[in-house]
């Protein structure tokens, strides 16, 4: 998907307007992406610290050195193999602090959920603060998607996949799997549960305030780092904040996605889609390259530990 957006994005472009965008990438003021990684960093950095007020509640409490690399390390995984980063967070504190697999996975589902309660949040405010303008946007797509569905193929779809799940449900059962599968959703719900068990859940609705508020600051300064982008209002900013989140949520990272979608919303604002563009590129690469640093660093060290640890 990410490849056939970038297609779409550049294919019609003129060969002026792609010197635009590559005259923008190459004049940015980089002073400003570099401090909204900071912030970035510090959103991550308070995510490994909000993790352990859960865990103590399954009576365990991981070094906090120990949750920065897990979750570095899930953050990269993720952009290899879609949501493996979760599997292997969990795999990392289960061979350090010996915390079960689904208990932890359950503890990652949760923060996840509260995660979209707020990103929900912010997209309420981004819709109703941007007023006809989002909201015919989304209605002229919308109506577009749905003219051009097929409601035949959309049904043979939907009755595919709950065969397919039947079928898993019966196989499952038939190599005395379920009691298994079943044990394991009972332990992910123990670890999910923890939200409302923990003793310190204030301070992690706090960290999750604090996250959620840094990477709103993290899109906000970086607006400063292209002329022309800085003028556009808080609405522009918190729409194609919206924009850029979903498209890192349901893609590969938001490759290809996250700089269409954020020029597609800016264009709504009046920004140019070369300037919208170079924009949304400009933060996809900052942030993905923190990721990848982040996590290969983070790798290396619990390599490093797992040669110590077993000599």
């Amino acid at each position: 998907m990410g490849f056939f957006l970038i297609y779409i994005s550049y294919n019609q472009f003129t060969d002026e307007e792609r010197e635009k965008v590559y005259s923008y990438l190459l004049d940015a003021n980089y002073a400003w992406i570099a401090l909204a990684v900071t912030f970035a960093f510090l959103s991550h950095l308070s995510r490994a610290w909000r993790w352990n007020y859960m865990l103590e509640t399954l009576g365990k409490k991981p070094k906090f050195i120990t949750n920065v690399m897990a979750i570095g390390a899930g953050y990269a995984m993720n952009l290899i193999i879609p949501r493996s980063g979760e599997i292997s967070r969990a795999a990392i504190i289960n061979r350090s602090d010996h915390i079960p697999m689904d208990k932890a996975i359950g503890t990652i589902i949760a923060e996840r959920v509260l995660d979209l309660i707020i990103l929900l949040i912010i997209t309420a405010t981004a819709i109703l603060s941007a007023g006809d303008a989002i909201i015919g946007f989304f209605k002229d797509h919308l109506e577009s998607a749905f003219a051009k569905a097929d409601p035949v193929k959309a049904t043979l779809y939907i009755a595919i996949f709950l065969l397919i799940i039947i079928l898993i449900i019966f196989i499952s059962r038939k190599l005395q799997l379920f009691n298994k599968v079943k044990g394991f959703i009972l332990g992910m719900k123990e670890g999910f549960m923890t939200i409302w068990t923990m003793k310190k859940k204030w301070l992690y609705f706090f960290h999750t305030l604090f996250i959620w508020s840094m990477y709103l600051v993290m899109f906000y300064v970086s607006i400063y780092a292209i002329p022309g982008i800085e003028t556009i209002p808080i609405s522009a900013i918190l729409c194609a904040f919206v924009a850029g989140s979903f498209a890192v949520a349901f893609t590969n990272g938001g490759f290809g996605a996250y700089p269409y979608f954020i020029a597609q919303v800016l264009l709504v604002f009046g920004i140019s889609e070369t300037l919208g563009t170079s924009f949304g590129w400009i933060l996809w690469l900052s942030q993905t390259m923190l990721v990848l640093v982040y996590g290969l660093i983070s790798l290396l060290l619990l390599s490093l530990r797992g040669t110590v640890s077993s000599k």
